[in-house]
């Protein structure tokens, strides 16, 4: 009996094999599924964990428009109960343009990225849904070949079935980072949405007051 490690990202896998034993074809094309699925679950964690590493940066991104638009929004209040005679009032309205623009610059800059972002991730629902009927559908009762028909096989069954177990940890570990991934990402866009909505009422407001303040610049 020979016992060999093939080492892989995911989950190095394990195996003892009879060399005396010619493996049949199911065994081989079982085998090759078994891999298969190491490479599909790896490729699905570094896609999770590449988009999870991002949302931090758009997160704080959010946060600096919210607090550009607070100010904004306190600006406009100023303005509009300042009197004419107040001496500081051209320079309320100067900071309020100042501000407006600083709101354009900030969503001309990062919102088209956030939303080809977002576009990856609802794309990952149907990716994911792929994954899963290629697991359930193919992969699965392919590998169970060789625990159903052990005796026929060149692979040991109590290697493969202990580092199958060790397989389906990972593949649960990944369910976990996925679940952490729809909670960052869904908090993410909510949050985004809600500030994105202060802001066009915060336009709204400035449209009516004065118009010309969000077509003018300094």
């Amino acid at each position: 009996m020979e016992i060999t490690t093939i080492p892989h990202p995911i989950h190095n896998m394990t195996l003892r094999f009879n060399r005396k034993v010619t493996p049949p074809a199911f065994e081989t094309a079982a085998l090759a599924v078994y891999k298969e699925m190491h490479d599909r679950v790896w490729e699905t964690k570094q896609r999770i964990n590449g988009d999870r590493t991002m949302i931090p940066g758009f997160r704080i991104q959010v946060e600096e428009l919210a607090d550009v638009l607070r100010t904004a929004n306190e600006k406009l209040q100023h303005l509009m109960m300042a009197y004419d005679t107040n001496p500081y009032k051209p320079t309320i309205r100067k900071q309020l343009i100042a501000q407006i623009d600083y709101i354009k610059k900030m969503t001309d800059e990062f919102v088209p990225t956030l939303l080809q972002f977002s576009q990856s991730y609802y794309a990952y629902s149907d990716y994911r849904l792929e994954q899963e009927k290629w697991m359930t559908e193919t992969a699965f009762p392919q590998v169970n070949t060789i625990i159903k028909r052990y005796q026929e096989c060149s692979v040991d069954l109590v290697f493969f079935d202990e580092d199958l177990d060790d397989f389906k940890g990972k593949i649960s570990f990944i369910g976990e980072l996925e679940k952490r991934y729809y909670r960052e990402m869904d908090d993410l866009l909510d949050e985004y949405d809600e500030v994105n909505d202060k802001i066009q009422d915060f336009y709204d407001a400035v449209e009516q007051f004065d118009e010309d303040l969000l077509y003018t610049s300094i």
